[in-house]
Parts: structure tokens; sequence; C-alpha cells
């Protein structure tokens, strides 16, 4: 009986180191694998369309800093439509250290509504965004089909609008998003003002707002929508399912008509693929700028810490990780003539003349109100998305 009480108490000695050491194990390997309390964090939210390459890289980023400064830094990515993060950030829902809509026609707006809204911050802080550089960009075309290219010849705006007001004016099943939602949609909406009142979208004036002729113009050309959704990558796929019978012209991004046409889905669905017209007026970037915010909530620590992410994303070869979803590096990177083709429904080079994108923040402001009149009372049937 000794002996076995005494073999007991051995085994639940050995239990106990045992236990003993497996919990210190947990506990160190919690610290290596766990990010510190205190961890330096910063966030960064994005237009939602380079969701896939910002969702691949800041793991890397992250992996790079630890290697760097041997300690783990978060970086905590919100994927969000350009105007609904310009509103929460104005609204201080959302304090990010960095914000990077998909066009930096977004800035000057920001700007203008942060003056207007926090005339405290903008005299002890200036501007709430005062430098930044683009990311990677596409930019803003009109997609169509071949059968219907072929048919039409679309050329730009003009060429949609004489066709919105010929005899085959019902042939035009036209749609972008709805602006006040999408940066695709604005962008849309300045262009087309833009060509409407004759002048580069620099140029516009509140004046041009309450022209008649403008008015007049943009009213022809949207009352041909069918469609106003709220995101740009499902107007397109929704373009793709409902084929050229349902929608026939759209405005949005070139790498959404490599995305689709590299999936194969207009081929095999319609038996042609989509293509990008380069509106010959000219166009506008989604340039995705970098904005490291001029605001009481970033840190010194975070801005530096943000600036060296930038230099990150602005490396060669992550530049190239881009070109895979279909953008455009800024960086000196060759672009891949294996995925900017006519086959995947697009050009090389772009063909036609880029434009600023440095509009009058007021105009800007104000220039969605000119489309919902003219949608409202000039007899369009598109519908929201």
């Amino acid at each position: 009986m000794a002996h076995r009480r005494e073999r007991r108490k051995r085994l639940l000695r050995w239990a106990l180191i045992s236990l003993i050491l497996i919990l210190a194990l947990a506990y160190e390997l919690n610290k290596v694998l766990a990010p510190r309390t205190g961890a330096l964090e910063i966030t960064i939210v994005y237009g939602s369309e380079k969701q896939r390459w910002m969702e691949e890289v800041i793991p890397l980023f992250q992996e790079w800093w630890m290697e760097q400064h041997g300690e783990p830094i978060v970086v905590r990515g919100i994927p969000m439509g350009s105007g609904e993060s310009m509103n929460q950030i104005l609204h201080t829902q959302i304090l990010p250290t960095v914000w990077s809509p998909a066009a930096s026609i977004w800035i000057p707006l920001a700007n203008y509504l942060w003056r207007e809204i926090y005339p405290k911050y903008y005299r002890e802080y200036g501007d709430l965004v005062q430098e930044w550089k683009p990311l990677v960009y596409s930019p803003i075309v009109i997609i169509t089909w071949e059968k219907f290219q072929e048919e039409y010849g679309v050329a730009g705006f003009e060429s949609l609008h004489r066709l919105a007001t010929s005899s085959h004016s019902k042939e035009l099943k036209f749609a972008h998003t709805d602006p006040r939602l999408s940066n695709s949609g604005f962008l849309s909406v300045v262009l087309e003002v833009s060509v409407a009142a004759g002048k580069n979208p620099e140029e516009l004036t509140m004046d041009d707002l309450t022209r008649e002729d403008v008015r007049s113009w943009l009213r022809a050309l949207e009352s041909r929508g069918v469609l106003y959704g709220r995101s740009t990558g499902f107007l397109v796929k929704h373009a793709v399912l409902v084929g050229p019978e349902g929608i026939n012209a759209l405005i949005a991004y070139e790498n959404l008509v490599i995305d689709e046409n590299m999936a194969g889905e207009p081929l095999a669905r319609w038996g042609q693929k989509l293509v990008a017209v380069y509106p010959e007026e000219g166009t506008l970037l989604s340039d995705h700028p970098y904005c490291i915010l001029n605001a009481p909530w970033v840190s010194r620590e975070q801005r530096e810490a943000a600036q060296e992410l930038l230099e990150f994303l602005l490396r060669p070869e992550i530049q190239a990780r881009a070109m895979k979803h279909g953008f455009r590096p800024v960086a000196d990177v060759p672009l891949d003539s294996s995925i900017f083709n006519e086959d995947y429904g697009v050009e090389l080079e772009l063909p036609c003349p880029v434009l600023s994108s440095n509009v009058s923040g007021e105009v800007l402001w104000r220039i969605t109100d000119l489309w919902v009149v003219v949608r409202t009372y000039g007899g369009g049937y598109g519908k929201q998305g």
C-alpha cells in the first residue's frame, strides 16, 4: 500500500510539473503570436475597388515591419465607398490614420466640407488633406458590348448624347452608379456636366450648374438611364447578367472590363466580350490617393508608420501585384501587355486625354443636386441598384 501511495504522489508531482510547463509554454507562445497590448495601430479606410490588392499586401507590410522594427504593428484596413467614407470621417464616426478614396477628386470636396463643418480645426490644423500620392489608377471608361460598338461606334459622351436624342434613342440602355454613394457615378456626372458645359472639369463654376443648356443636355442622356447602382462592381456584374438587351452602355472603371473578360463570363453568356471606350473628350482617373490625415486624432507615431506603409505600397514588386487586379501601377513598373490588351477589351496605352480632377469643392458639393433635379424631373426611368 505504501509503495502504491508513493507512486501516486510521484505521478501527481510529474502531472503538476507537466501542467506548469505547458502553461508556461502557452504563455510564451501567446506573447510571440498575439499583438502586444499597446502595439502601434494604424487604420486605413480605402476605396473598396482595391480591396483584393490591399488584403494581399497589408500582411506583407506587417511582416516587413516586424523584421525591420522588432515589434508588431496592427494595420486595420476598412474597405468602403468613397462618398460613404468621406461622410463618416467628417461626422467623426470613423477616425482613420489614412484615407484612400477611389479618386483624388474627393480631396477638394473633403477639404471644403472640413472648413465648413470644423472651422476651429481648420484654423488650428489647416486642410484635412494637405498632401497625397496616388497608389494605383484606373481610368473611367464607357463600357459597351462588341456588337453594340460595331453598330453605333460610341466614341465618347457626345456620341452617347447624340444616340440618346436620335431616332434610335430607345436602343440605348444607359447606366452608372449613384453619384451620391459611389466614386464611379460621381466621376461620371462630373464628366457629363463638363462635356455639356463645353469646359474641362477644373473650369466648371457654380453658374454652369444652373445653365439651362447644361441641364437639357444632361436630361437627354440621363433619360436613357435604366439603373443607378450603389456599387460599381455590382453594376458591371449585373450588366453581364442581363446582357446587351438590358444594359449596353455604362460608365465604370477599365479594370472591371479586364476582370469580367478574364473570367470569361461575357463571352460564355452572350458570345461577345465587353469593350472599353476611352472618351474622346477625355477621362478622369480613379487614382486611389493615399492621404495621411491632418487631423487631431492622428499621432506623430501613426503618421510616421503611415508614411512607411506608403513607401512600401509604392515598391515596384508591390505595385506589380496590383496589375493582376486590372490596376495600372504608378511606380516605374512596365505595364503587363498580357493583361492590358484588346483580348481583354482594353488598350495598353490610354488613347484619350487625362483631365484634371482639381475641381472646385463647392461645385463638387452641388453637382449631385443637379443630377437629382435632372433625374427627378427629366422623365428618366432609371432605378436604384
